[in-house]
């Protein structure tokens, strides 16, 4: 490389496994760099085979390092940081072939809003990427330059990219319902694994033989179906002295540990991620929460007969509680039973410790969540519905939804804010909606559907104050009834007209009938009710006297209103 100072752009205040490779932005400051696989591109620095640094982005790449270095430090997540480099690589890769223009912190806006509009332009033209994950790369790389230029206003909205929000589309009653019997029936295969796979169960012959609820037969086998691979050491190996003999007999101890875990790490993982998504079913925890709760992170509450889990949110940048219902302590003090056989030598290590291949606990970082693909393998085997974790969490939280109607108290118990669990969470249902929206009118429909001419006001009868002793008392049934509530409104049109007048013409068929059958009717004074009314409408205008008039003359001719021409007609 060609004798020139540059400054330490590696992150070294964060731990990396044997496989990984350390992080380091110093490629970015090389054309061509960020191309480059991050296994060669130290030895090709060193040997000058991407030539010199530039020299103008030593400054902003040494910020972009500061500030997410700060960003890990304050709690930051390991993901979030990997992201962000890679989308930067992206950035440097479009810089080093697509302009001109050299890339220093003066002209970083600049280059980046260019960025921005060639992943539009291959979003829209070039179709060869979505508008949303266009927006994405150009959302994160702004980020990162906001911290770096400390800017208030975030720097992709001064670009053309934009996130169209894709809400959540309305479900018929049938597939809400679908919904919720997968999910159901994926709990009952959980539970019917973990209650195959016992202690006893799992150091026991194998194959092991899972009978299902729903009838299937699910044959386990480990990871290895040959134990005999690992050699056992000399049982003949000569004790010289009592701490020799310790020694010799811890080996074969821990040979004896190696070959039992080696040959069932697959079905004791199996239980333990069954057994983590049976508590985020139902105690709605995100995987990324799950896989990180160690053992002293819950603790037993005799108030509220359940537990009680104290963990670390990232995005919320505090410590969130989360509640398991008392209906499911049983199976989980199973398994805590089951963990203390299975583990006896970690008693306050992670609550889900999963094994790697060589029978060891995996050696994963703490915010990579663990590989769930053999679970959903067997759930296909056993014809069960996979179910994840996002969509557990989200059937978990619009379950509770629904049951309390309270989105507050939701939220609440989710650990979110209400804005955040309407718009990402709440999932509409078009069942739900239908009930909520008949409510709705039921109570505030100031035109309510009412069984004589006119509308209606109120949601109960009332007599009007000088209603004669033989009309029909209101009981929002009766159409002579409707014209003495004191919530009966008149329309201001030609057609109430039309029907005040052959509702009357039918009320004095009765009348007649009622006379030679001897009979008292109150239809006189329906009658008497209807011809005030229509006197009133007569004497208001010259134009609403000419709908009555128009009315009495269709009346005349045969022409009766819809709503009383049938019964009208049954009299004549």
């Amino acid at each position: 490389m060609p004798d020139v100072d540059l400054p330490d752009l590696s992150f070294p205040g964060v731990a990396f496994g044997p496989q990984q490779i350390p992080w380091d932005l110093k490629p970015l400051l090389f054309k061509g760099g960020a191309q480059v696989h991050a296994r060669d591109v130290a030895s090709m620095i060193e040997t000058g085979k991407l030539g010199c640094p530039l020299i103008e982005r030593i400054e902003l790449v040494r910020l972009i390092r500061e500030s997410l270095l700060n960003f890990v430090d304050g709690g930051g997540r390991r993901r979030t940081v990997a992201s962000c480099i890679d989308k930067l690589k992206r950035f440097f890769r479009w810089a080093d072939a697509s302009t001109t223009q050299a890339l220093s912190l003066i002209t970083v806006v600049e280059c980046y809003r260019h960025w921005c509009d060639a992943l539009l332009h291959r979003a829209r033209v070039g179709r060869g990427l979505l508008e949303r994950t266009a927006y994405g790369y150009g959302s994160i790389v702004g980020w990162v330059l906001d911290k770096v230029l400390g800017r208030a206003t975030p720097l992709i909205k001064s670009t053309r990219l934009r996130c169209r929000k894709q809400g959540p589309r309305a479900v018929s009653p049938n597939a809400d319902k679908q919904n919720l019997e997968e999910a159901f029936a994926f709990g009952r295969f959980l539970l019917d694994l973990a209650d195959g796979l016992s202690a006893e169960a799992i150091w026991g012959p194998l194959p092991l033989q899972i009978l299902m609820r729903n009838g299937k037969t699910l044959e386990l086998w480990s990871g290895l179906k040959s134990p005999d691979t690992l050699k056992p050491p000399n049982p003949n190996w000569p004790a010289q002295s009592r701490q020799a003999e310790r020694r010799a007999a811890q080996k074969r101890a821990d040979w004896q540990a190696e070959r039992t875990y080696r040959t069932r790490f697959s079905i004791i993982n199996l239980r333990i991620t069954a057994e983590m998504f049976m508590l985020m079913g139902q105690s709605a925890v995100n995987l990324a929460q799950a896989h990180q709760l160690r053992m002293d992170q819950w603790r037993f509450k005799p108030s509220s007969q359940g537990y009680e889990i104290r963990t670390y949110k990232h995005r919320r940048w505090g410590p969130v509680v989360f509640e398991i219902y008392s209906k499911y302590r049983v199976v989980f003090d199973r398994y805590l039973q089951w963990r203390k056989a299975i583990f006896p030598e970690d008693p306050d290590g992670l609550l889900f410790p999963f094994l790697g291949k060589n029978g060891t606990p995996a050696q994963r970082q703490s915010d990579s969540p663990p590989d769930f693909r053999s679970l959903k393998r067997i759930s296909k085997r056993a014809g069960v519905a996979f179910v994840g974790p996002q969509a557990l969490r989200s059937t978990n939280v619009n379950w509770m939804l629904r049951r309390t109607a309270d989105p507050d108290l939701t939220a609440d118990e989710k650990q979110h804010t209400k804005q955040i669990l309407i718009g990402v969470y709440e999932k509409p249902s078009l069942q739900r909606t239908m009930v909520q929206t008949q409510r709705f009118w039921a109570e505030h429909d100031p035109a309510m559907a009412a069984p004589g001419p006119g509308t209606c006001t109120g949601k109960y009868p009332h007599p009007v104050a000088d209603m004669p002793a033989t009309a029909v008392q209101p009981d929002c049934m009766t159409p002579s009834g409707c014209l003495f509530c004191d919530h009966q409104r008149d329309i201001d049109s030609q057609d109430h007209a039309w029907s005040l007048a052959s509702f009357r013409l039918l009320k004095s068929f009765e009348e007649v009938e009622a006379k030679s059958n001897l009979n008292p009717n109150p239809a006189q004074a329906t009658i008497n009710r209807i011809t005030a009314k229509l006197k009133f409408i007569e004497a208001s205008s010259s134009e609403r006297a000419q709908w009555v008039k128009e009315a009495l003359l269709r009346l005349e001719e045969g022409r009766y209103h819809p709503a009383w021409e049938g019964l009208i007609e049954s009299h004549l």
